[in-house]
């Protein structure tokens, strides 16, 4: 019953409001704030880094033997421009060594990003 009132005299308050040419008071509604951006002056503590020195440490010396087996690879020119000399073209260094040392620096910037 107490429901039926409050109806009711919601409806004579709107009428009286209509009759008056003024607003009735509506309650806020809430809405949803979006957050704002993380300024450096957070008060909060400080994220700790994804990786550690040790993993940048090990990363670094994947990288180095990437270079090192690009360099290894890469090789000198020859003496003579017109000529092709199978023996350093084709040399266990370029052929075998070079992708070797490539590859076992990519294992080991794999293996710094993948260890805890």
């Amino acid at each position: 019953m107490s429901k039926r009132k409050s109806k009711a005299d919601q409806k004579k308050a709107q009428k009286a409001a209509a009759r008056d040419n003024t607003r009735v008071a509506a309650t806020p509604v809430k809405t949803a704030t979006p957050r704002a951006a993380a300024s450096s002056k957070s008060s909060g503590p400080a994220r700790a880094m994804t990786f550690g020195p040790e993993t940048f440490k090990w990363m670094g010396i994947g990288f180095a033997l990437v270079l090192i087996g690009l360099l290894l690879m890469a090789g000198g020119r020859g003496t003579e421009y017109n000529e092709f000399d199978i023996d350093k073209i084709y040399s266990f260094r370029r052929i075998t060594l070079a992708p070797i040392v490539i590859l076992s620096g990519l294992g080991v910037v794999i293996f710094a990003i993948l260890k805890k």
